[in-house]
């Protein structure tokens, strides 16, 4: 399976979108383990280099213009609950105000979740660059106003004559773009009639094109997980066996090395918590607690095991009580 993700699908994860960064972690793990080709080209690296910030910019724009203060009308003045629920939006205040103090330390850091396995995924791929023929050619496409592409913008058309050179005669190519270019006019959940018939033509294969990552996930993944890199799958997998306390530490400092980890791989390292001591009763240790407060406390949300959640619960008040001190 060959599959090209555009940049706007990368973008997304720095505004507003209901794709998950697990989805664009297993697409990119399938290339390691053999089950996709994931073409990633230097145009898009470049694309999304020059449009985080302004991505993030909008995307923190609107959250700051969230009001948490509803309108009350006079009447409802003297019930209850008028009461608690001013309280409660005074409380949601402050905690937009701390959210956002984190959040724009790590936007300038390029610390954020989504920078890290983005990172972690431009420094792992073959990433294949923009030669002179390949403008010259996209430029021509362009020219003569063939699809994708726009007026001000050769770039879809880069991405596009990159992908009709990488991916061999009788291989499908799968898309993964919001971009209105590569879709029909008449019907927006299917390919452009012009560049489906090109790739049949050209390649002797169909074009696949997909909003999300994921409506691609579901088509093709089946909810089947992969781990994006065998040394860490095998570090995590160490835990479990681990003999000594200095040989835990000595694991979590390689660890530490990797920028993102998946809810799976989160909730496989808590579960070595709760099953080998020498790994759980160490979890207050300073490098310990530092490396889960990193990897596991954003992913809260997706935990359903309780002793997952007293692990975090642990090393969340370690963490505040020496920050306090």
């Amino acid at each position: 399976m060959h599959v090209f993700i555009d940049t706007n699908i990368l973008l997304n994860f720095f505004h507003f979108t209901k794709d998950e960064l697990d989805s664009l972690n297993d697409i990119f793990a399938s290339h390691e383990h053999g089950s996709a080709t994931v073409h990633l080209t230097e145009q898009v690296c470049n694309e999304f280099k020059r449009n985080r910030e302004a991505r993030i910019k909008d995307a923190l724009r609107k959250f700051k213009e969230t009001k948490f203060l509803p309108q009350f009308p006079s009447f409802m003045k003297g019930y209850d609950e008028y009461g608690q629920i001013r309280i409660m939006s005074n409380e949601l205040r402050e905690l937009q105000k701390t959210i956002l103090e984190k959040v724009e330390a790590d936007i300038s850091s390029k610390d954020l979740v989504a920078d890290r396995l983005i990172e972690q995924i431009f420094m792992s791929s073959e990433i294949v660059p923009l030669t002179t023929q390949i403008y010259e050619n996209a430029s021509m496409r362009s020219a003569l106003g063939n699809p994708p592409g726009k007026n001000d913008s050769i770039g879809d058309a880069v991405n596009w004559v990159i992908v009709l050179d990488s991916v061999p005669n009788g291989e499908d190519i799968h898309i993964i773009s919001e971009d209105g270019d590569f879709y029909s006019s008449l019907d927006d959940q299917k390919a452009h009639p012009f560049l489906q018939e090109e790739w049949e033509r050209v390649k002797d294969g169909c074009l696949y094109v997909y909003r999300t990552l994921s409506t691609f996930m579901a088509e093709h993944f089946d909810g089947v997980a992969f781990s994006f890199d065998k040394d860490k799958e095998a570090l995590i997998e160490e835990l479990f066996d681990s003999g000594s306390f200095a040989q835990t530490h000595g694991i979590i400092a390689k660890l530490e090395n990797y920028r993102y980890f998946s809810a799976k791989e989160v909730m496989r390292i808590l579960d070595a918590a709760d099953a080998n001591n020498q790994f759980g009763n160490i979890i207050t240790d300073h490098d310990v607690s530092d490396f889960l407060n990193r990897i596991a406390v954003h992913q809260m949300a997706n935990l359903t095991s309780d002793e997952h959640r007293k692990t975090l619960d642990i090393v969340i008040e370690e963490k505040r009580e020496r920050c306090d001190t």
